[in-house]
């Protein structure tokens, strides 16, 4: 057989060996788990530990009726609560004594710095009434020791009978005395005087003397 004929014959056979070389597949490597990793499982993450922690530590809590504690707070059984102090039962002080109860009489007798106007707020009563009744004026002239009689269906005509506030203290000026010095505060009775600061008859007064009014 002529060389021309042989070569053509190894060309062509070269040619088909490399044709069916690449339609083979290429050869893959089996995927596999590595031997011994289950021995070793991958950490959870850091919030997956914190998680499994909590709820671990529910359990145990909710296993002895305690409430779990959240974070910031206190368990109940470790506040302690103060108690709201009372008030003071601090009874009120007695430095005066219970006034007298002093009622409207049939007749008055005037002393030192007593006048129409004073006895009707002393007693609740209108002056006009006081005034009629013994056939006075607002400019008939009164003294001590003079005696009138009370109007027993009059009241007072409205407004504050008080003059000055009170309780009070009062100091005595010179010339004074328990009856003008009630009249001073209007609604006071010369007798609540008297019990509050335990005075003695004749009731005389001295100037600078410090009063308690009731």
């Amino acid at each position: 057989m002529p060389k021309k004929i042989w070569s053509t014959l190894i060309v062509g056979l070269i040619f088909l060996l490399l044709f069916t070389s690449c339609e083979r597949p290429a050869s893959t490597v089996p995927v596999g788990t590595p031997s011994g990793v289950d021995a070793f499982p991958t950490p959870l993450p850091v919030d997956q530990q914190i998680l499994d922690s909590t709820q671990t530590a529910q359990a145990l809590m909710e296993q002895f009726n305690q409430p779990t504690p959240t974070s910031g707070e206190v368990p109940a059984e470790t506040v302690t609560e103060e108690a709201t102090p009372l008030p003071s039962q601090t009874s009120t002080p007695t430095g005066m004594p219970p006034t007298p109860i002093v009622t409207l009489p049939a007749t008055y007798t005037l002393h030192e710095g007593e006048f129409p106007y004073c006895l009707a707020r002393r007693f609740g009563i209108d002056v006009a009434d006081i005034l009629a009744v013994n056939g006075l004026t607002e400019s008939s002239l009164l003294s001590a020791g003079m005696s009138l009689i009370m109007p027993q269906n009059s009241t007072w005509p409205g407004g504050e009978r008080a003059l000055h506030a009170h309780p009070d203290t009062y100091t005595v000026s010179s010339g004074e005395t328990v009856y003008s010095i009630a009249c001073y505060y209007g609604d006071v009775t010369p007798e609540a005087i008297i019990a509050v600061n335990g005075l003695q008859e004749p009731y005389t007064l001295k100037a600078g003397q410090v009063l308690q009014i009731p």
